[in-house]
């Protein structure tokens, strides 16, 4: 098994997230080392992230640009063909809530907490983002986080797995370690999911990679090493 660390690094601005901070994620996450068998995606010290960082954002229009920045790296980190592990201490903010729920897994510190305050700062949040949470999370958790702008707590539902403060990239790569390898059959598994929560998916299309799986040499060496075991 080979665990990759990924980690949002701008600890002078509590890991607020700038172009050019999101461009460095989506080139860590486009360069994974050929054995990656998972990724871990952390925050520098016991912040995960403030969110966008206010520097560059001007309360206008422009501020889309940012907008398609946050969306390349979300779909980079949902694209990504290996298991991805959210390790969450303390704050997780605006944009930075959006990036762990792209993760397969968060594993949160007990005083981790997420927040999207973009009411407060006179946002209406990406239509696309609240869409795809309205059909992936219950509707009492997208209404106190996108329109009440509450604080969630670790243990409110967002977490996979809750553990002390200050150990949750120790229990991140923990669980990343025991995962299975990935193979064919989890990558399509994984982009099936994806397109479902984007409500984008076609039936037919589907159903011929299920087909071609099927047949596949990875299921029947699948299938023979179970039998091997019984």
């Amino acid at each position: 098994m080979s665990v990759h660390d990924v980690r949002i690094d701008a600890p002078e601005r509590r890991n607020a997230m700038s172009r050019r901070v999101l461009a460095l994620l989506r080139a860590d996450l486009a360069t994974l080392p050929g054995e990656t068998t998972a990724v871990v995606l952390s925050g520098d010290g016991d912040v995960f992230s403030a969110g966008a960082d206010l520097r560059e954002l001007t309360g206008t229009r422009a501020d889309l640009a940012f907008d398609e920045e946050l969306a390349a790296t979300i779909e980079a980190v949902r694209a990504v063909p290996v298991p991805v592990v959210a390790a969450i201490e303390g704050p997780c903010l605006g944009a930075a809530v959006e990036l762990a729920l792209a993760c397969d897994l968060r594993i949160a510190g007990a005083g981790a907490w997420f927040r999207v305050p973009a009411v407060d700062l006179g946002l209406l949040y990406r239509p696309e983002t609240i869409a795809r949470l309205h059909r992936t999370l219950p509707r009492d958790i997208v209404t106190r986080l996108v329109l009440l702008g509450q604080r969630l707590d670790a243990d409110d539902g967002l977490a996979s797995e809750v553990v002390a403060s200050g150990q949750a990239v120790a229990r991140a790569h923990a669980v990343a370690e025991k995962l299975p390898v990935p193979g064919p059959a989890f990558r399509q598994t994984k982009a099936l999911l994806a397109e479902l929560d984007d409500a984008v998916w076609d039936t037919g299309r589907w159903e011929r990679v299920r087909l071609e799986l099927l047949d596949s040499d990875e299921r029947r060496q699948a299938i023979s090493r179970r039998g091997a075991f019984r």
